[in-house]
């Protein structure tokens, strides 16, 4: 037992230090360049596009790499094929979803529907491209791949400064990281396009993973989406939440190599669940989001001050709800490689539809009377309901003993 709490600590360690390194890159060196060559507003309009990228990546990218997770703790073999069909289908999809968000938004901030696409599917991949470290559990390389991005997006920040095309910043890091996995990971490599004799109910789990994420990670995408759709100053006021959440998103970032390492080693581990150890895991998810808030709102103090001192003032008053907000949807994460691993895959389903249901419910009422305070309180409010969705079901849906 002691041996194997030892390689899930050593893995979730790699894990922690390559996305720490990327993340490091783009929050205390990409975006700031960014504000300071062309204004709070323009960042905006770019953060608009980059959190389309993540939703598209979180949906699509996440529900191949969960999927095929979960495939092979099931069946103990996937063939890449799948995997690279199901790609080719989100290909389709992302295209026709960045046409509306273009058309919709009036605005490609000066990227071009093609240059946006370009960076919101190549964006999508890379959210799938650690599935083959996280299988194999060479974390090692799961680390090594996030630095890849990182460095990649130095790359495009030096050729932003010369070009002043933001769009160069991300290509280079998801290309980076992508060409990393093509290199090192099994994933791309022949057969492309072999399928086994179950790829009809595979690519039904994928859609349906893919569904649900693209539900519930719309809200994390919602303050740089939903901001400048609703309000006159959507963009500036998209960067304003932006400096005042930016913390809490970093520590729930943790949730990322946490929950693959979780989802790595369960998909290997014979056996089941019990409600006594969901409650034990319940109570432990309890005292991270408390000692997590606490330390993101002590961060945020010091990191607007530094990055974005002119903001300080205006953005102060939020940083305990903004922060709050993000740290449940960490934990809710992590939550969801537990209930999805141990429980029937339509209850992630359940979640996302309720989920979403409540957060557009309460959150745009909440930002057309309050602006960017409605938007902390409905974000807060829709993570912790669904933190509780995911107690029941995963409570009601677990054996008395397993």
């Amino acid at each position: 037992m002691m041996q194997r709490l030892k390689k899930v600590f050593r893995d979730f360690v790699f894990g922690s230090m390559g996305l720490a390194v990327m993340n490091a890159v783009l929050s205390l060196l990409v975006y700031p360049a960014i504000e300071r060559q062309s204004g709070a507003a323009m960042q905006g309009r770019i953060l608009f596009f980059t959190s389309l990228a993540t939703l598209m990546g979180s949906a699509f990218g996440c529900g191949a790499n969960y999927g095929r997770l979960k495939i092979y703790s099931e069946e103990k073999e996937t063939e890449n094929g799948e995997y690279n069909i199901f790609l080719l289908i989100s290909a389709v999809i992302v295209l026709a979803i960045t046409l509306l968000a273009v058309l919709v938004k009036r605005d490609s901030a000066g990227a071009g529907f093609f240059g946006v696409f370009a960076v919101i599917y190549a964006t999508t991949v890379r959210f799938y491209s650690d599935a083959g470290f996280r299988l194999e559990l060479k974390y090692g390389h799961y680390s090594l791949f996030y630095i890849a991005a990182g460095a990649g997006y130095l790359l495009g920040l030096l050729l932003f400064y010369v070009t002043g095309q933001w769009i160069l910043i991300f290509l280079c890091g998801e290309l980076f990281a992508i060409l990393y996995a093509v290199i090192f990971s099994g994933i791309y490599r022949r057969p492309f396009f072999r399928r086994t004799g179950r790829f009809g109910q595979h690519l039904k789990v994928l859609f349906s993973l893919s569904g649900s994420f693209l539900l519930s990670d719309s809200v994390s995408a919602a303050d740089r989406m939903l901001l400048p759709l609703l309000v006159s100053n959507g963009d500036e006021l998209t960067s304003l939440y932006y400096y005042a959440s930016l913390v809490g998103k970093i520590v729930s970032l943790v949730s990322t190599p946490l929950n693959g390492v979780l989802s790595g080693h369960i998909s290997r581990k014979e056996g089941g669940l019990s409600r006594k150890g969901f409650l034990k895991i319940l109570l432990l998810m309890l005292g991270v989001f408390l000692l997590a808030t606490l330390l993101a709102v002590f961060g945020s103090h010091l990191f607007v001050w530094l990055f974005y001192r002119d903001y300080y003032e205006t953005v102060k008053p939020l940083f305990l709800m903004a922060n709050a907000g993000q740290v449940v949807f960490f934990i809710c994460n992590t939550m969801m490689v537990i209930v999805l691993r141990y429980t029937r895959t339509r209850n992630q389903l359940i979640v996302s539809i309720s989920y979403i249901a409540v957060f557009f419910g309460l959150t745009i009422p909440l930002i057309l009377n309050f602006g960017i305070t409605g938007m902390a309180a409905g974000i807060l409010g829709a993570n912790v309901f669904k933190f509780l969705m995911y107690a029941v079901i995963g409570f009601f849906g677990l054996r008395k003993e397993a």
